[in-house]
């Protein structure tokens, strides 16, 4: 994409409906004080793009959007430059179909994002807010909910007085934890007077009753410049990764927050930053964890891109040694022109399946004799596909397990049918690493392990027509 006369990419997310249904929403702007979106279509994985359909928003610009699925609707949320939030609903089977409204504060709008729920039969969507008020030096905490795609109504309210903050939501998720709904939110204090930022994590419980319970939980964390952070939860568990002081720190906490801890990345580089985290949590079969994209570099030298995978066991979280998704090319500057290369990644991950994909973008400015001449983005996707099959697992239980010990891992094949088995191991970029057979009737068997390298693997068992199941582990 191009751009001139202020035509220029605002947003971006991707989704992952189904193995045959991959999309990606660009929003942006032109010249006539108009919004769309872009929407891009995929059916074999990631592997090829086709533009399906545009959405328009007349009359105003945007400084963001956010896509989710909610089965039988694509939800795009458009958060408008000023006082104005816009929401469409899109028919899943033709994106062009669409309908929505706008929400039109008082005050200005900060930061919005959007959670959804499932709840038994009801669709809940929750949109949380805050707004400024210059005049009366206050910020505000809003949230308004949809059931069943109803109109929104305000549900919870909380007053910031900003004669030297400025209150900033960072992230937002959300859970169900029996009938309780938890809100998780990570809430940004930036001192005007030194420029320090506190940082707050808080839950908003909306009980069954409809009664919501703000709690705020621990710190504030403290830091000499202003953070950039991505929250994540899985199942209980919840993991923050923040940007202070040219690194990275991550809060772990599970039982709902019941217990929590700050601690350092474990790779962070005493000899280059790392910046613009985003942390998204997954629950696949029982499996819980997360995937954390990151960059590290310098001004100087550019900028790398890596996924980390965090792992939950018991009440700790183990990260996966990083890979290198994007390996950019160095910062150019001369007189008469100046190329800047930023990422800001997002991750989405196909239902009931492991699977990450990845978008970033890379943006381009482009100056001529002290002049715009003109500005281009393009972007990029990243499907870390461990196993590369069509078909999904026959059955989405657990068929057998795993224990490592020594240089051995340990197979636990009481639940598999009888028949002889093929089992294949991959690394965490795809690459096929040993493939082995398994005798008919076995119900245990051990493989050699001490020639593999750290990091994460995957092991997939196959019968003579299928592909069975498929369980990860961790070399360390």
């Amino acid at each position: 994409m191009r751009s001139g006369n202020n035509q220029y990419p605002a947003g971006y997310d991707v989704t992952w409906r189904d193995s045959t249904d991959m999309l990606v929403g660009i929003g942006f702007n032109d010249s006539d004080s108009n919004a769309y979106i872009y929407f891009y279509n995929s059916n074999d994985r990631g592997n090829s793009w086709s533009h399906v359909a545009t959405a328009q928003w007349i009359g105003t610009k945007i400084n963001g959007i956010q896509l989710l699925e909610s089965p039988p609707y694509l939800v795009a949320l458009w958060q408008g430059q000023g006082n104005r939030l816009g929401l469409t609903l899109h028919n899943r089977n033709n994106l062009n179909s669409y309908y929505g409204g706008a929400l039109t504060e008082s005050d200005s709008i900060v930061d919005a994002k959007i959670v959804c729920i499932k709840k038994g039969a009801t669709t809940n969507l929750y949109i949380v807010l805050i707004t400024r008020n210059a005049n009366s030096n206050t910020d505000v905490l809003k949230i308004y909910k949809s059931s069943n795609y109803s109109s929104f109504q305000q549900v919870f309210t909380q007053l910031f007085t900003n004669n030297t903050n400025f209150l900033f939501l960072k992230d937002l998720d959300a859970t169900l934890n029996h009938d309780t709904t938890m809100l998780y939110l990570t809430l940004e204090n930036l001192d005007r007077s030194n420029n320090k930022a506190s940082l707050t994590f808080r839950i908003l419980r909306e009980e069954p009753s409809g009664n919501i319970i703000n709690t705020v939980l621990g710190y504030p964390l403290q830091y000499a410049s202003p953070l950039n952070t991505s929250l994540g939860v899985s199942g209980p568990y919840a993991l923050s990764l923040l940007q202070t002081d040219n690194d990275l720190k991550y809060a772990v906490a599970y039982e709902y927050f019941g217990n929590m801890g700050m601690y350092n990345f474990p790779y962070n580089s005493p000899d280059s930053v790392e910046w613009g985290p985003f942390v998204k949590g997954y629950n696949n079969n029982g499996n819980l964890g997360f995937h954390i994209i990151y960059s590290r570099g310098s001004a100087t030298y550019g900028s790398k891109l890596y996924y980390v995978e965090a792992t939950v066991n018991g009440n700790s979280i183990q990260f996966s040694p990083p890979v290198l998704v994007s390996n950019e090319i160095p910062v150019c500057k001369t007189p008469y022109n100046f190329q800047s290369i930023s990422y800001n990644p997002k991750v989405a991950t196909l239902k009931d399946e492991y699977i990450p994909v990845l978008i970033w973008s890379h943006d381009f400015w482009h100056l001529f004799y002290g002049s715009p001449f003109y500005d281009s983005t393009y972007f990029v996707i990243d499907k870390m596909e461990q196993v590369p099959v069509s078909e999904k697992p026959k059955q989405n239980i657990k068929l057998f397990s795993l224990n490592i010990y020594g240089d051995f891992i340990h197979l636990n094949l009481e639940n598999i049918t009888k028949g002889e088995l093929k089992g294949e191991i991959y690394n965490i970029e795809g690459k096929l690493i040993e493939s082995f057979s398994v005798p008919s009737g076995s119900k245990n068997f051990d493989l050699e392990i001490k020639r593999f390298k750290k990091g994460a693997y995957f092991i997939a068992l196959k019968d003579k027509n299928s592909l069975l199941s498929v369980e990860k582990f961790l070399i360390w």
